[in-house]
């Protein structure tokens, strides 16, 4: 905590660097003391001193410019803080500071929340307008014109929604989908600005937000504590599910609606990088936060994913974010994933998941001589395709009443040999590779929920379909480019 405090503080450092004290005038004479206190980093050129210090961390490095004059200065160094910030700011190429009069000051102002920009992408617990079942996709990014780290929903239209039949069978439905995204930018999600908290108590501190597009909604942003593995069990509601994979988890519910301090990090290890929370509710009576009549609060809790396991590989050109049809429910946020062929699946499941799983299995092998038949005469060179091998994962970002966010929303279990069903001869998927699949319905609240058989069109990396057998009709999903919504050119 020492150590934080000592950071937290350094922006505003006017006064000299402590100097190591001076042996040397309490040396009685004939004396030599041992040159202990020499150091071998101050003796080497700048320039290997300045390459030392790119691979300090923010905090190390404002640490290191309290010891002396020389490494003082060294710190100082602007390239050392622009390459810091830059680094916080995907796919944005950073030209000033801006309102700052430092890369160093630009960096102090938003610690210790640069990690919303570094991870671009986060989805919730929640629907921003309270509904739990649906969650809510936001982007943040940092502007440079006014310094400020902002957030915001977002969303996507179905477009036009006309339907032709299928060629190959004419009592299915193909529902067309050309969905519009765009970023909801009157209702910012995240606003911090250069004075949205002092500095030193931004940690535990909720840091109210100018956000709400209508007067009285109130939003308050706040860290999460992070939850070791180790303590993780299957009586904890954690966020987000172990379907999802991300490298933390934290808790998302409790009783006081996490007031209580020892539900907040006490120091940045203490803190988890991959999640944070917003509260917001409603406020009737005086403009003041501690004054009025709150009504609906309620706290949101959101996560990242790691950015390799939704970027293609050659190997695996289907990772990614997806945007998916889903008739009367709307467009949904999907994440596709192709897990390692040695990875294991969770082992955390609830009996709930494996019943429904094992449902899957029963319905996918009674499905024979359907629309679903294997076709066993694949080819040396269809099967051997590199990317056509392994698992493909569907898991929903934002869901409905019916099948939630954080839930599988289809599987191919295998879009290689065993899961090949044929090569689509019929417009409009001429070309396209069928294989077998599992889609994952249940009654309105996620009740009886069921894998059903169903069929994964692969139309290209960036449009998929989906055959569902049991409903008779077609729908698409297409691939999403977050980094497309972190600019400001199209605004």
């Amino acid at each position: 905590m020492e150590r934080l405090s000592r950071f937290l503080s350094f922006a505003s450092l006017s006064s000299p660097p402590i100097l190591a004290p001076d042996h040397t005038s309490q040396t009685p004479p004939g004396m030599q003391l041992p040159r202990t206190n020499a150091s071998a980093l101050l003796a080497l050129p700048a320039e290997i001193i300045h390459q030392i210090l790119t691979l300090l961390d923010p905090i190390s490095l404002a640490d290191l410019s309290q010891t002396c004059h020389l490494l003082h200065s060294h710190a100082e160094d602007g390239k050392l803080w622009y390459d810091i910030v830059q680094e916080h700011v995907p796919a944005q190429r950073l030209l000033s500071p801006g309102l700052c009069k430092t890369w160093r000051d630009l960096y102090a102002a938003h610690h210790p929340y640069w990690f919303l920009t570094r991870h671009k992408l986060w989805f919730s617990d929640k629907a921003y307008t309270g509904i739990a079942m649906t969650g809510s996709l936001i982007v943040a990014r940092f502007d440079p014109r006014r310094c400020c780290i902002e957030a915001y929903r977002l969303v996507a239209e179905q477009g036009d929604h006309t339907f032709e039949q299928w060629a190959l069978d004419p009592s299915v439905i193909i529902h067309a989908f050309n969905p519009r995204l765009r970023l909801w930018l009157d209702d910012p999600v995240i606003k911090l600005n250069l004075r949205s908290a002092p500095l030193g108590k931004r940690l535990q501190k909720e840091i109210l937000m100018p956000t709400g597009n209508a007067q009285g909604i109130r939003s308050l942003l706040f860290r999460s504590l992070r939850v070791a593995p180790a303590n993780q069990n299957r009586s904890m509601l954690l966020w987000p599910p172990e379907i999802i994979p991300t490298p933390e988890r934290v808790r998302n519910h409790s009783p006081s609606l996490f007031r209580s301090d020892s539900q907040k990090p006490k120091t940045l290890a203490d803190a988890s990088d991959t999640t944070f929370r917003i509260r917001k509710w409603m406020e009737f009576g005086s403009f003041a936060v501690s004054i009025g009549l709150r009504m609906g609060e309620d706290v949101m809790t959101f996560s990242t994913l790691p950015e390799d396991s939704y970027t293609p590989t050659k190997e695996k050109p289907w990772r990614g974010i997806w945007v998916g049809d889903y008739a009367g429910h709307g467009c949904e946020f999907l994440v596709v994933l192709q897990p390692d062929e040695h990875a294991e699946l969770s082992n955390s499941r609830s009996s709930s998941q494996e019943s429904s799983f094992s449902h899957a299995a029963t319905n996918m092998e009674s499905a024979s001589g359907g629309a679903i038949s294997v076709n066993e005469n694949e080819t040396d060179e269809q099967a051997e395709e590199a990317p056509y091998s392994g698992r493909l994962e569907a898991i929903k970002l934002t869901g409905d009443p019916n099948v939630p966010r954080g839930e599988y929303t289809f599987i191919a279990d295998d879009i290689g040999r065993k899961g090949f069903i044929r090569i689509a001869e019929e417009q409009p998927f001429l070309g396209a590779r069928v294989v077998k699949s599992r889609g994952h319905v249940a009654a309105r609240g996620f009740i009886n929920h069921s894998y059903i058989p169903s069929e994964l069109i692969m139309m290209s990396h960036d449009r998929l379909a989906q055959y569902w057998v049991e409903f008779g009709h077609i729908s698409f999903y297409s691939r999403v480019n977050i980094d497309d919504y972190l600019g400001f050119n199209k605004e």
